[in-house]
């Protein structure tokens, strides 16, 4: 293996665990301790790991800007993580709810995992994409605000869609985040986005993150909600362990 192949692959070993030892690097790909130091410095000099005694770990400050992508481009990526995720929020919803999908590509998924004894629920979604999915299946009724349509998410935001959003009483909110870190929380790029996002959060009665791996140690422009306003993430098995950690120790379940 090239040294850049190395680094790039210790690189996000750390970003999922946080930390990483050289004596177990240098097991895990046959190479002498010396070798993985170097490593390690490179990354220090290159990509603001920080050293410590026998390794080096990610410091807070040392986490990505995230930058938003267009909905085209989401749905093309970590699909398999996605699916497993949506199918896990999917057999949360029961019979004669009321529900809340905000936007993005992994609450879009949600719809394809929809349980068949289902017989009537009602979505409230900020997509049009999600809206046009929803309505195909016979089992939803589906309301969508009106206002300003953001291109690059597909969600609607503004005034009219804060107010439309208040007049619900919303069962379950699965909420699909641009960027989650431990020490700012959930963060966007757009504030408009942030403030119906935390609209329809207020007046739902569980909230549940859905979030594939990519998403983690990243922040974005601006903080959208505290991590503990979540009754439960709904994740991948590739996340850092740090949050398991953390949803353990504030009553946060893992699904």
């Amino acid at each position: 293996m090239l040294p850049i192949e190395r680094r790039k692959e210790i690189m996000a070993i750390l970003r999922r665990e946080g930390s990483v030892k050289a004596e177990e690097l240098a097991r895990h790909y046959e190479v002498g301790v010396p070798t993985i130091r170097r490593d390690l410095k490179y990354l220090a000099q290159n990509q603001g790991v920080s050293l410590m005694y026998g390794g080096a770990y990610i410091a807070e400050n040392s986490q990505e800007t995230f930058k938003e992508l267009n909905i085209v481009s989401k749905q093309h990526e970590h699909v398999e993580e996605k699916r497993m995720i949506a199918k896990k929020a999917a057999a949360l919803i029961r019979d004669g709810e009321t529900i809340a999908l905000n936007s993005g590509s992994t609450v879009e998924f949600i719809l394809d995992y929809i349980d068949e004894s289902i017989t009537n629920i009602n979505v409230l979604t900020l997509s049009i994409n999600v809206a046009v999915k929803a309505r195909t299946l016979p089992n939803v009724t589906v309301y969508m605000p009106g206002g300003k349509l953001r291109s690059i998410s597909s969600a609607f935001i503004g005034s009219s869609a804060n107010e439309f959003i208040s007049q619900f009483n919303i069962d379950k909110a699965f909420m699909g985040v641009l960027a989650v870190s431990m020490k700012k929380g959930v963060t966007h790029s757009s504030l408009d986005e942030i403030i119906t996002n935390k609209t329809l959060a207020s007046v739902s009665n569980h909230c549940y993150m859905v979030a594939d791996y990519s998403k983690f140690d990243k922040v974005s422009m601006a903080n959208m909600f505290d991590l503990e306003i979540f009754e439960a993430f709904i994740v991948d098995d590739k996340i850092p362990k740090k949050y398991l950690e953390y949803a353990k120790n504030n009553d946060i379940e893992i699904l």
